[in-house]
């Protein structure tokens, strides 16, 4: 059931015993708004915005609330959500002038998925046990305590997507914009969008984008794209059974073989050959932690 009645907002623990269970809008919000849905432990597959994110806890999906939103967590799964409207959100953003990322962050859609080890998944535990806290008190100011704990949930999916430190630059505004574009690859790669995209959604050109990125990285933007988008499939060859084909829509490949293609080109081989490697060593030296968004430069 539900944790509060409270119109801006809503937030519950999930256990899943013998059965799946879904949660749509209804089981949320009545009005747009902004869902958090973190699986901790177990599987679920969310749907949002015409897309599907197959979550292995410890995992994150922030996104805009629609009708067509909803989250199916499999049978023994456990995790939480929290959904707030833009009155909430609104104020838990604030004009924050000097931290535009963080506004950035609550716009888009951000998939985050942790290692069963990272020390992180404790802080995003701790937020959503409040979250529900508050949510389900009804107490004296709890719409503010829920916006401030929303901020809070932001700079964490923030940090986790700029990850363990700033890249290394000449320069601080160069270390800002690298920063910056990291952040919408890490948003948007999914969407197979070139270079010269990103280079529009910064207000840039293609030349100033690359030379950032060859001075700041050493690697030309295209590539630091293409790499994001080979450890997310390694991930997911790694910490799931799903086949290449499903792998290959999720992230936005138009067909199985032009994922195979890219990941060979990548690789040096196939995404089955490279499943069968990595499973033969996990057996031989126990498994390894999976790639994570930290190993992308």
């Amino acid at each position: 059931m539900p944790a509060t009645t409270q119109s801006q907002y809503r937030a519950a623990r999930i256990n899943c015993a013998l059965q799946e269970r879904t949660i749509g809008q209804q089981t949320l919000l009545s009005s747009p708004g902004w869902v958090a849905f973190f699986v901790e432990n177990g599987t679920a597959q969310a749907e949002s915005g015409a897309q599907d994110y197959e979550m292995t806890g410890p995992s994150i999906l922030w996104g805009p609330l629609d009708p067509d939103t909803r989250l199916r967590i499999a049978a023994g799964s456990t995790g939480s959500y929290v959904v707030v409207g833009h009155r909430i959100l609104g104020d838990a953003v604030g004009p924050l002038p000097d931290t535009p990322e963080l506004g950035r962050i609550a716009r888009r859609r951000v998939m985050i998925s942790l290692g069963r080890e990272d020390a992180r998944r404790s802080e995003f535990e701790a937020v959503f046990a409040r979250l529900t806290a508050e949510a389900g008190s009804n107490r004296f100011g709890a719409d503010i305590a829920v916006g401030a704990y929303v901020r809070l949930l932001l700079v964490l999916l923030w940090r986790a997507v700029e990850d363990e430190g700033a890249l290394p630059g000449p320069a601080a505004m160069s270390g800002s914009l690298i920063n910056q574009f990291r952040t919408l690859v890490e948003t948007r790669f999914r969407e197979r969008l070139d270079a010269a995209a990103y280079a529009r959604e910064m207000g840039m050109s293609y030349d100033r984008l690359h030379d950032l990125c060859i001075r700041t990285v050493g690697k030309p933007p295209a590539r630091l794209i293409r790499e994001r988008t080979l450890r997310e499939a390694q991930m997911m060859l790694e910490r799931s059974a799903l086949s290449a084909d499903r792998i290959s829509t999720l992230l936005g490949f138009s067909s199985a073989s032009q994922f195979s293609h890219f990941f060979k080109g990548m690789c040096g081989e196939t995404p089955g050959a490279w499943r069968r490697q990595v499973t033969r060593r996990d057996a031989d030296h126990g498994r390894a932690a999976a790639p994570r968004f930290s190993d992308w430069p």
